[in-house]
């Protein structure tokens, strides 16, 4: 069982840094529904499904590694004294190592940050790949570029989006219309529409916007 117990978290071990990897470069949530973004022909959710499960697995098998192997990890807390001390230095380093971390995570401490910041611009960049995939859509080169779908699409109006350059708001409507919903507005909001018609509000920005 202890072999079993250590291939098994080494495995986990590898799986979930391999989709974290993933995560760190994918696109943003809206973006990678707008642009169907899939990897190795997995999508983003499924992605962070196997990273999820394969987290549970880690912790799991983690602690039964830890009561596996209670006795020499209770000797690296041992001093000269055979009495245990959470002041050794390998201790304390291995504390230090991820409060760094940590820390730099929640207070925006460079070179932490910089990991972040650099996870942030390659997720931007899939926006800006988005915007200038649908210019080239359109063979008059005058025409307004289609922009990705902003943050909390679902709660957006058809007045906010005509508002933040994403749409056409009569063309909207008249689409929508088209479509069965006879009763809306700009004031109509994406998500109940989305549901009305059994789709995502992704499907329906890209109806209004195609």
């Amino acid at each position: 069982m202890k072999k079993t117990t250590s291939l098994t978290l080494g495995v986990s071990f590898l799986i979930m840094s391999y989709t974290g990897i993933i995560l760190y470069i994918a696109p943003h949530g809206r973006i990678s529904k707008w642009l169907d973004w899939h990897f190795l022909g997995l999508n983003k959710t499924q992605y962070q499904e196997i990273h999820t499960t394969s987290m549970v697995i880690f912790f799991i098998f983690a602690i039964l590694h830890i009561i596996y192997n209670w006795k020499p990890i209770v000797s690296y807390l041992k001093g000269i004294n055979k009495k245990i001390s959470f002041t050794k230095k390998e201790f304390l380093t291995a504390i230090l190592i991820n409060s760094i971390f940590v820390l730099g995570t929640l207070f925006h401490i460079q070179p932490v940050q910089g990991i972040l910041d650099l996870g942030e611009s390659i997720k931007e960049s899939w926006e800006q790949k988005t915007t200038v995939s649908s210019s080239s859509k359109n063979t008059n080169t005058s025409s307004k570029v289609i922009l990705p779908p902003p943050s909390q699409l679902g709660k957006k109006t058809l007045q906010e989006l005509n508002d933040m350059g994403n749409i056409d708001l009569d063309k909207a409507i008249k689409i929508l219309k088209s479509k069965g919903l006879e009763d809306i507005d700009e004031d109509s909001r994406m998500k109940p529409m989305a549901n009305e018609l059994d789709l995502t509000p992704t499907d329906i920005y890209k109806l209004i916007t195609e």
